[in-house]
């Protein structure tokens, strides 16, 4: 079985490692809720934009449109999980030393990733073609460019998670929403939908790069040392490859969709499916920046890992299964408020991903540890099994029953396949056993459900309409902080404290009298 320090000697012999000191762990916390806070706000704040600029722009564009750019964003989205050659990972790694790899993460980045948007701009039209509409090559152009930019920024991007300075993170989403925003409102109002949402990404990708590029504590010019090549793209490789096939699992469906249904039903699912990963949106964000590097410094601190997760879970599960629980019970009323009558098929499809999306962010958690404790060759794996798994049931989904069988495929795969070998590995990794995840998730998920159902049964005399979600939402909300209140008193330190005091200060003799 693998441990802990078997991973550390393993690294020893390829890569430079920094030292372990004592006495971090308080600066470790510290820097891991300070993050996260920053993180998770600016995440909550993009999203909530999001929601409403969309529901905006989905008054405007038709699902047609939607559609198409759903077409060009999927090769966007498999494309740009190779441009830094999975490389840039390691800067985040807080056990290896940024000063002697970034140069060569650098020009690793920048090559693959303009290897990758030249020929993406290049056979556009082609690529289309194969996609099943022709209409999606100019935003595949336009989108190619965000490729080509991903090479510059991904040690910069990389050094911020590393140093937990996700407040930077924050303030540039903030600066570059503004801009997109307004690039995809002119855009879409003048008439071309697709390329709207292209151009819109491309000129917030440039802003907030900017940003980021001007607030980073240090620029790597590009070098290259050739002993690291290979230890680089021994780490780097296998986790792209997991990213690219996991894009691949991603974006299977908007594929098939578009070639067995019509570019229509790919608009409402692309919507459906993009609500149903709102626990994704809010939590997803948090852990690709901070479980990388907060557990390899565990590993680093040689800390308890098997905690670190267990506490992690329950965290999660305290703020994704409410999100899920919420999506699935009040999916039509919610479809049809924030975005229009003329979306109203995505509601039963969105009921049915709800799950999925819950699911997502919990083999999410997994694949952050694995990498931090260098097991990216097992991600690939894990990927490899859920496409191969995918490809078929998809198919048979999509066949039999629409939008829906495709909802019910991702379920499928992602609780036969995905989760069951990511746990295999992370016992093999940390000795951790099914009980005590299970422990973690219990509470989380018990109240979740009966929320979700009190709050779905005590609005159902209520008329369809914002009264109705937004009264289930503060019940399913009330609810869950009831059911939990004990671990989330845990879990929060200031809290915590306070009920301690208040509970001496009860059970004190001396309760209340005056002391000199």
């Amino acid at each position: 079985m693998t441990t802990e320090s078997d991973h550390r000697s393993a690294w020893k012999n390829s890569l430079p490692l920094v030292t372990a000191n004592s006495g971090r762990e308080a600066r470790l916390a510290a820097s891991v809720k300070r993050g996260a806070g920053w993180s998770a706000g600016g995440t909550i704040f993009l999203r909530l934009s999001n929601i409403l600029l969309t529901a905006i722009v989905a008054r405007i564009v038709s699902p047609e449109a939607l559609g198409v750019f759903t077409l060009a964003v999927t090769v966007h989205s498999i494309v740009v999980t190779l441009a830094e050659l999975g490389v840039a990972s390691a800067v985040s790694r807080c056990d290896l030393d940024v000063d002697k790899i970034a140069p060569t993460i650098t020009t690793l980045a920048i090559v693959g990733s303009l290897l990758l948007a030249i020929p993406m701009a290049a056979f556009a039209s082609q690529i289309a073609q194969f996609m099943g509409n022709e209409d999606a090559a100019s935003s595949i152009k336009i989108l190619s460019i965000g490729v080509a930019l991903i090479g510059p920024l991904a040690v910069p991007g990389a050094l911020l998670q590393r140093n937990f300075r996700q407040k930077v993170n924050f303030w540039a989403s903030v600066a570059s929403f503004v801009p997109g925003s307004a690039t995809l409102l002119v855009l879409a109002t003048l008439g071309d939908g697709a390329e709207a949402y292209a151009w819109s990404r491309i000129v917030g990708q440039i802003v907030m790069g900017g940003i980021i590029l001007a607030y980073s504590s240090r620029i790597y010019l590009p070098g290259l040392e050739f002993p690291l090549l290979r230890p680089l793209l021994a780490f780097g490789l296998p986790l792209a490859g997991a990213n690219l096939l996991s894009q691949i699992l991603l974006n299977l469906d908007y594929a098939l969709i578009g070639r067995l249904l019509t570019v229509a039903d790919l608009g409402v699912y692309f919507l459906a499916f993009n609500v149903a990963m709102w626990p994704t949106a809010i939590v997803g964000t948090v852990l690709n920046s901070i479980v990388l590097p907060a557990f390899s410094r565990v590993l680093r601190d040689n800390g308890n890992i098997r905690k670190s997760i267990t506490d992690g879970l329950t965290v999660i599960a305290l703020i994704v299964f409410p999100i899920g629980a919420f999506l699935l019970a009040f999916s039509d009323q919610l479809i049809v408020i924030v975005y229009g009558p003329k979306w109203a098929a995505a509601g039963p499809v969105l009921s049915i991903l709800a799950t999925y999306g819950v699911l997502f962010v919990f083999g999410l958690f997994i694949a952050n540890i694995l990498i931090a404790l260098g097991k990216t060759s097992l991600l690939f794996v894990g990927q490899v099994g859920a496409l191969l798994a995918l490809v078929p049931a998809l198919w048979i989904g999509i066949t039999l029953a629409g939008l829906h069988g495709a909802g019910v495929a991702h379920i499928v795969v992602m609780c036969g396949v995905t989760i069951p070998v990511y746990f295999w590995g992370l016992r093999r990794a940390t000795s951790i056993g099914l009980g005590e995840l299970c422990v973690a998730l219990k509470t989380p998920v018990l109240s979740s459900i009966f929320a979700a159902v009190l709050a779905k049964t005590l609005t159902l005399p209520l008329p369809d309409g914002w009264l109705s979600v937004l009264l289930g939402g503060v019940i399913g909300l009330g609810t869950c902080i009831a059911m939990n209140y004990r671990v989330l008193t845990q879990l929060i330190p200031m809290t915590s404290r306070r009920v301690s005091q208040a509970s001496q200060k009860r059970k004190s003799p001396t309760a209340g009298r005056d002391h000199p």
